[in-house]
């Protein structure tokens, strides 16, 4: 699954053991946020992405393998009791955040490939001359940049630590020349603002929440 950049930071390292996911999910629908949440347990990692309140896409899972909706948000809730897990809360402009949920929602054309083996300049050119709309995302063990693209026309890139959407590189964020650095290409889903889904409002994530609740307390 995609490791994002951070957003600006909201809250950083929460400690999830013991929190109150229903709270937590309707203060940030009712607030109309905007941005995303990382959940970090182990290996794994969980990806809750925000727009206008609504939640948008919901990701869990380690590198390619992942599970999404409904599922992710059962494996998320289950694995937040494990102690040592944390979430990070992170908001993002509407634009940026529309433009990942269209990554996140998105066709992946390869994965995993190693920039040292590719040559970055022809790929951008063919992907400019086909008509390309969607995200390179370029990252390694530390950080990511999502490089994206709209109809063959770069809109932008989305750094380390930006809320938004900037049109200029920054070298200081940038992960091609480090070693080990890897290439995912997705194509954009292609999903209108208008037709952004809320799994708040087409799940009863709510039941998700007491119902693994139950559980914990069950096997105590």
């Amino acid at each position: 699954m995609i490791v994002l950049p951070r957003g600006k930071p909201v809250k950083e390292d929460v400690a999830t053991a013991g929190m109150n996911w229903r709270e937590v999910l309707q203060k940030l629908h009712d607030g109309r946020f905007t941005g995303y949440l990382n959940f970090v347990c182990d290996a794994n990692r969980g990806l809750l992405l925000f727009y206008h309140g609504q939640l948008a896409a919901i990701r869990y899972g380690c590198g390619a393998e992942f599970v999404g909706g409904e599922n992710a948000m059962q494996h998320i809730l289950s694995a937040s009791r494990t102690s040592g897990a944390y979430l990070d809360i992170y908001r993002l402009e509407a634009d940026l955040a529309l433009a990942i949920c269209n990554l996140v929602e998105g066709q992946p054309f390869c994965r995993e490939q190693h920039l040292a083996l590719l040559d970055l300049p022809h790929l951008l050119a063919l992907l400019k001359q086909e008509g390309f709309s969607g995200g390179l995302h370029v990252y390694d063990d530390r950080k990511a940049t999502v490089i994206l693209m709209e109809n063959g026309s770069y809109l932008g890139f989305f750094h380390d630590g930006q809320a938004g959407i900037v049109t200029s590189a920054d070298p200081s964020a940038s992960v091609t020349r480090n070693a080990g650095a890897r290439l995912d290409v997705i194509g954009s889903a292609k999903i209108p603002a208008s037709n952004v889904p809320d799994y708040l409002e087409q799940a009863d994530l709510f039941a998700l929440w007491e119902k693994e609740t139950v559980t914990a307390v069950e096997g105590l």
